[in-house]
């Protein structure tokens, strides 16, 4: 082992050209594992920070009322690490006459404070530290400039009254509701809360602190909590529900919530769900980089294997001599695999510097465009650990795996094998090439070069093949996104240009509604609300579609991914009241060409829309509609206001069917659940059967959504549509208060998604750079070292006439078919991707073709076939310049 020892470093130092080109290898390699752990790991944490910044952190939440009493058990409970907890709403009186007469406050303990989104929403004084100290909503210091922080309330506190009945505390307002007082609070105003909230509640927000000694056993809390290992969120929270007394729904499950969004990013997902299409869709993104590494390592250690390969092929005759003196193949593989951990050391700190360089310029830029309306500060680089280690690990294993190789195919060979291995095409027929020979000698030489060394060159090809690959792949997916984004629009624009919603827990103010339709720039508009109810069917009643196509409401509930439940013998069909404001209405009818007239003067009739889009037949390009019940006009159906089991409400009504329509008032309205069955009334008429229903009902009623068109769908100005929107905003603002309304529109969806494709592109366009500086440091190495191992070749062409200019016609026309070749390899594989994400987006290649990568590919083509030449043209230099004497000579001890 010790004249091992002593040949690995002799070596070394006497190949100095190769263990530099080795060494340069491996630094590439390095930097760029470094860059790329870095910038995983990097927009890891971020999503991480990002997710916590806006939903805080926790796993799960008890969403069903908790108990006070309950409290010890759950904080006992042994898989929980953390429990964050808000306390009862408590109503203090003002003396306010306007849309909010009360300030509802309630406690969140110390571990809630820390851990969720509120403690950023307060963004002037501090966080309460007692009971009796308040952050309130902005909208308090906005409506009463007179107060400050600082200043004491004294306050009565007590129970809202409505018909004699105890109101929850966050119930709607009620017209002539009273006050009962139990008591008197004195606050001091310590924080400023950013929140904004609809006056539907009458009243002022605000939080406090609570201390948990006064939780007493009858208080209903909201519970959220951690677990000590995140990954059995899904197992734990469903069993603690059991373990105090939670009562399933009527889909069999208990009333919990999770934080999906926290939880998907440490890849967790529900059990019954891992393999569903939206899930899958989810991880997409980590599937991306995963598969990149997998990838980059497989380029790598290619390049890597084939630099250690050419150097074990230099000194094949002195490892030949060890081997003969009696150096066991263990030791010769441990020799040639010690060359590449030595090889690596130098190169690894330096290469794990530089690849943290890379990513902190990537990140600088990435902030310097990242104005995309991020709630949480500009990007931090994380490049820790778990960042350098694995790309440690990665490089270490990426450089053994290479040397190993050939390290393990020169250990096979004898010894006296070894010693007479030639690099001459001695015994090889090769067949005459009818597209080379017409280039004359130079052209044949050329093919025979690289027919008779197909197993030296199979390594290059196969990594610029791969190369290729990789960069056209990740191409293929952002820009198939892209166009897919880009042909749906349309279809998404239908929904509408400007998009309103006033939720004030009032009737709309009608002066407002003609204001706004009168706007200059609007071409169409449509007012309208919505109620939730339900309606309890037979087996008889379902529709021949539904038992031909979908096996009958028994197989939709088996499914249990539809809202449809089956109870003695009798199913719950989901159903929507779509209420349209009188105009609306007419409109609507007039274009379905029906009379409005018997709907506007019978409130018990309405139009029925009879269709669900198909789950297995429909496309995201083209749905596929059935009928769900049987319908007849002047059928009678009846209704109950209890959509779902929680619903406390139970009003129940009937409606006539009149016409069955075959298109709804609005494309948005397609989107309902699946199964839905859907009434269309004038708005009026739903807003008197809410008038009967629970809060809850009523609540929804009185929410009236707006949808404004600017111009067709297909011809969309976005300055019109802001400046619409700016006038809409300003006769908003004249009727309702802050929090009533949200008006968005398709302008500001754009410019944001110009900015989010501005941080993309940088991201894409730094990981192609990357990708294109692997292949072609890969071309360049493979090329450099084949040139030098056939160097006795060239001297004995040389030799035998070969001229300088034949020379070089001949290896410029080998390097143009080695680059060549690969590229039309690559060609299956390339379209194998293509297809695949074309019909993941749902798109034709006719509709992908505008946004193709064309002037990329082109590019990167241009750029390998230059980097080929230009490798075969510094070859043929050194070539050139040497002495055929002692090009001839063998390499030997």
């Amino acid at each position: 082992m010790k004249i091992l020892r002593e040949y690995v470093w002799d070596s070394l130092r006497r190949n100095k050209r190769t263990s530099l080109a080795i060494m340069t290898a491996l630094f590439l390699m390095t930097t760029l594992m470094s860059c790329f752990c870095g910038f995983v790991y990097t927009m890891w944490t971020d999503a991480i920070a990002l997710s916590v910044n806006e939903n805080g952190n926790w796993h799960g939440e008890l969403f069903d009322t908790t108990k006070g009493s309950d409290l010890e058990q759950v904080k006992n409970y042994a898989s929980v690490s953390a429990v964050m907890i808000k306390g009862n709403w408590e109503v203090a009186k003002l003396s306010d006459t306007g849309k909010r007469n009360y300030l509802l406050s309630r406690g969140a303990n110390a571990e809630y404070w820390n851990s969720m989104p509120e403690k950023k929403l307060v963004t002037d004084g501090r966080l309460p530290e007692n009971e009796n100290e308040l952050a309130v909503s902005k909208q308090y210091f906005d409506d009463h400039p007179d107060v400050s922080l600082g200043d004491e309330l004294t306050l009565p506190v007590g129970q809202r009254i409505y018909q004699g009945q105890v109101c929850k505390e966050t119930d709607a307002f009620h017209e002539n509701e009273d006050f009962r007082q139990t008591g008197t609070r004195t606050y001091r105003l310590v924080g400023i809360m950013d929140v904004t909230t609809s006056s539907s509640v009458p009243a002022y927000t605000a939080m406090s602190f609570l201390d948990e000694k006064k939780i007493k056993p009858e208080d209903d809390l909201t519970v959220y909590l951690r677990f000590n290992s995140i990954r059995s969120t899904y197992k734990e929270l469903p069993a603690l529900a059991e373990s105090i007394g939670y009562e399933k729904d009527e889909y069999g499950k208990y009333l919990l919530r999770y934080n999906v969004d926290l939880l998907t990013k440490y890849a967790v997902l529900p059990p019954e769900q891992i393999t569903s299409i939206d899930n899958l869709a989810i991880l997409s993104v980590p599937l991306m980089f995963l598969i990149l590494a997998v990838l980059l390592i497989s380029v790598f250690v290619i390049v890597i294997h084939n630099a250690f390969a050419l150097s074990a092929n230099e000194k094949l005759a002195q490892l030949g001599t060890l081997a003969g003196i009696g150096a066991s193949p263990k030791q010769i593989k441990a020799a040639v695999s010690s060359e590449a951990l030595i090889l690596l050391l130098p190169p690894l700190p330096l290469g794990l510097f530089c690849g943290w360089l890379l990513d902190a310029k990537l990140f600088d830029l990435i902030n310097a465009n990242n104005d995309i309306g991020r709630s949480a500060p500009d990007i931090v680089m994380s490049f820790g650990l778990p960042a350098v280690l694995p790309a440690i690990l990665l490089s270490a294993i990426t450089a053994w795996l290479s040397a190993r190789i050939p390290a393990k195919k020169v250990a096979k060979m004898m010894p006296v094998e070894a010693l007479r291995h030639t690099e001459t095409l001695k015994g090889k027929k090769i067949r005459r090439s009818r597209i080379s020979g017409r280039f004359g000698i130079s052209g044949e030489l050329a093919s025979n070069a690289l027919t008779a060394r197909r197993k030296s060159y199979r390594t290059a090809t196969i990594s610029l093949c791969l190369s290729f690959v990789l960069l056209t792949g990740f191409l293929y997916i952002t820009t198939a996104q892209e166009a897919a984004s880009e042909v749906y629009r349309a279809q998404n624009n239908q929904k509408g240009h400007i998009l309103l919603s006033i939720s004030d827990g009032r009737e709309p103010e009608q002066k407002a509604l003609d204001e706004m339709k009168k706007v200059p720039g609007i071409a169409s508009y449509v007012f309208y609300d919505k109620m939730p109810c339900a309606t309890w069917i037979t087996a008889d009643q379902a529709s021949d579609d539904i038992e031909t196509h979908l096996g009958g409401f028994d197989q939709i509930v088996s499914e249990k991914k539809y809202t449809p439940i089956e109870r003695d013998g009798k199913y719950r069909i989901y159903s929507v009241l779509i209420g349209l404001e009188r105009d609306s209405f007419l409109e609507y009818c007039n274009k379905i060409g029906i009379d409005p007239e018997p709907y506007l003067s019978d409130p018990s009739k309405a139009l029925f829309y009879n269709k669900t889009a198909d789950p297995h037949a429909s496309t995201r390009r083209e749905n596929v509609y059935r009928n769900i019940l049987k319908l007849e006009k002047g059928q009678v159906i009846p209704f109950t206001e209890q959509a779902y089991d929680e619903d406390t409400g139970n009003f129940q009504f009937d409606l006539t069917v009149g016409d069955i329509v075959e298109e709804l008032p609005l494309p948005v309205l397609n989107e309902l659940p699946r199964f839905t069955l859907t009434a269309i009334m004038p708005m009026d008429h739903v807003m008197n059967l809410a008038a009967s229903c629970s809060d809850k009902r009523r609540m929804n009623a009185s929410t009236v959504l707006g949808r404004f068109m600017t111009s067709a769908a297909d011809e969309v100005s976005y300055p019109k549509i802001e400046t619409s929107s700016e006038d809409l905003k300003q006769i908003l603002d004249h009727y309702y208060g802050s929090g009533d309304y949200m008006l968005t529109n398709i302008a500001e969806e754009e410019e944001m998604q110009k900015e989010t494709n501005s941080v993309m592109s940088t991201v894409v366009g730094f990981l192609t750079g990357l990708l294109a500086l692997i292949g072609i440091s890969n071309i360049w190495a493979s090329i450099s070292g084949n040139l030098r191992q056939r160097s006795r070749e060239f001297a004995m062409l040389k030799s035998t006439g070969l001229s300088p200019n034949q020379l070089w016609r001949m290896l410029f026309l080998e390097g143009l078919t080695l680059g060549l070749k690969p590229l039309l390899y690559s060609l299956p594989l390339q379209i194998a991707i293509l297809a695949a994400f074309l019909s993941i987006n749902e798109i034709t290649l006719a509709e992908y073709l505008p946004f193709a990568p064309f002037k990329v590919l082109l590019g990167y083509t241009a750029l390998v076939l230059l980097t080929i030449i230009g490798a075969y043209f510094a070859g043929g230099r050194r070539i050139q310049k040497q002495n055929i004497i002692e090009a001839i000579k063998d390499d030997t001890l």
